[in-house]
């Protein structure tokens, strides 16, 4: 690859994909660089810096900016609609049907706004990346934010990605047939990371395959079609309680968080706008497209979790899967359980990438290989470590789905979607500039909802 022929590299592609990791690079003018593997003169720290970035870079899509407002729409709900939503019946079944149609619709406001203002920011400073945009508004510690914010979502990620693999595959051995210790919750989770996971995540980098995308769509979209049709029968063959709960405050605050996590596409948006075509990157489509896929991908949960909750009531699971039992829904569970194992190494190079550049102020790609293994192998135990904790402390599968996605979403994507948006919008614009009023309400909110899920989740195990 590395031939004496000069292999020509455009920056853009890598800025693309830095501005999901949050790697601190600016947006600038796209340059041509060039690498001669012959050239003994370059000095060599920078020669691997320059492999790095090429390799880095080129394994992932280039996004070019010639995009649709329409497609660009698609892929900000693509990014948004994840397995997040297999926990919106839940949310309904404790906030009840008033209580989630309100958090959803608060939330889908804020999650709006907070993308505009980060986008009008970024304009306006000429910064189009989120990282970057954060340290030109707070040097001392923006980038520093950005990151955190990228740690806390991606390992509890993790560790709702990896309970969800382990306790669905424990199920369809069992109901199966398999009555072994080694058909159990802790056995199948740590075999699955063992076997399929951690081969992949030793990969330095990790390619967004556009196959994995359209398969994480279908699976996402056949469970809809399941809780949408066979949700509904099993309600009226099953005979279950139409006694439903209206409003629950307390409820409401213990699961926001989970609505919070399953609209985050914070983290997208700069990529999203630098892909869209040049006639449709202006604050006025911009409104609009991220206008509709919020509102969409919010209808998506929220129909699905009212559904959810309609069809089973006070029995509502944690995982709605957990909810369909007999061996014709099994294909649904495996589609699932396929799409987070092709789905973890994507969220965990993520991880991995914004951990290695907080403590070890270096790039992943960067580290000798000894270094990477323990990292990635210590990572992985790690995750695997606390899932079997959270099971073996006799927690259903379902239950503490919800709380590490209500941990999760309630604290780092409070950070990334509400809180630091509004603090860049802030600190960078005029007093007078359109979402400076929106953006002060936002930064409230932010830390409401970050103050009220941590406060509520304390309280629950004391």
């Amino acid at each position: 690859m590395f031939g004496k022929s000069r292999d020509i590299v455009h920056d853009d592609e890598s800025q693309a994909h830095n501005a999901l990791l949050g790697n601190g690079y600016q947006k600038e003018e796209s340059e041509e660089l060039y690498v001669d593997a012959v050239d003994t003169e370059i000095d060599e720290a920078v020669r691997s810096e320059r492999l790095s970035r090429l390799s880095y870079g080129s394994s992932f899509s280039a996004l070019h900016p010639s995009n649709s407002a329409y497609l660009t729409t698609f892929l900000l709900l693509n990014t948004m609609i994840g397995s997040g939503i297999l926990n919106q019946p839940y949310v309904f079944a404790e906030s009840g049907i008033l209580g989630g149609l309100l958090g959803f619709f608060i939330t889908t406001i804020a999650t709006w706004t907070g993308l505009l203002c980060l986008t009008e920011a970024g304009v306006h400073e000429n910064i189009l990346e989120y990282s970057g945009l954060a340290k030109k508004a707070f040097p001392a510690f923006g980038e520093l934010m950005v990151d955190i914010a990228i740690i806390v979502l991606t390992f509890g990620s993790q560790l709702g990605y990896i309970l969800v693999v382990g306790t669905l595959s424990s199920d369809l051995l069992r109901s199966w047939g398999c009555s072994s210790v080694a058909c159990g919750d802790m056995f199948t989770t740590i075999i699955s990371v063992a076997v399929f996971v951690t081969p992949v995540c030793m990969y330095r980098h990790f390619g967004h395959l556009a196959i994995l995308s359209l398969f994480s769509i279908a699976a996402i979209v056949a469970v809809l079609l399941l809780v949408f049709i066979a949700g509904p029968i099993k309600h009226s063959v099953d005979h279950k309680s139409s006694n439903y709960k209206l409003f629950d405050l307390n409820g409401m605050l213990t699961s926001v968080g989970s609505i919070v996590f399953s609209m985050e596409c914070c983290s997208a948006n700069f990529q999203a706008f630098v892909s869209t075509e040049r006639k449709s990157r202006n604050m006025n489509t911009w409104r609009s497209v991220t206008g509709v896929a919020v509102f969409a991908g919010a209808i998506m949960c929220a129909s699905m979790g009212l559904v959810g909750y309609l069809s089973f009531g006070s029995d509502t699971e944690g995982e709605i899967l957990d909810n369909f039992t007999q061996h014709g829904y099994d294909v649904f569970k495996l589609m699932v359980v396929i799409h987070l194992i092709l789905y973890i190494p994507v969220n965990f190079v993520i991880m991995r990438y914004s951990i290695v550049k907080v403590f070890f102020q270096t790039r992943s790609e960067l580290l000798p290989s000894a270094t990477h293994s323990i990292i990635t192998i210590g990572l992985l135990a790690a995750t695997v470590g606390i899932v079997l904790l959270l099971l073996g402390l006799g927690l259903e599968s379902g239950a503490a789905f919800s709380l590490l996605l209500n941990i999760t979403g309630g604290i780092g994507g409070s950070l990334e979607m509400l809180i630091i948006p509004a603090a860049i919008y802030l600190q960078v614009m005029p007093k007078d500039a359109k979402f400076y009023k929106y953006a002060m309400v936002l930064l409230v909110f932010g830390f409401a909802v970050m103050i009220a899920v941590t406060a509520v989740t304390i309280i629950s195990f004391l």
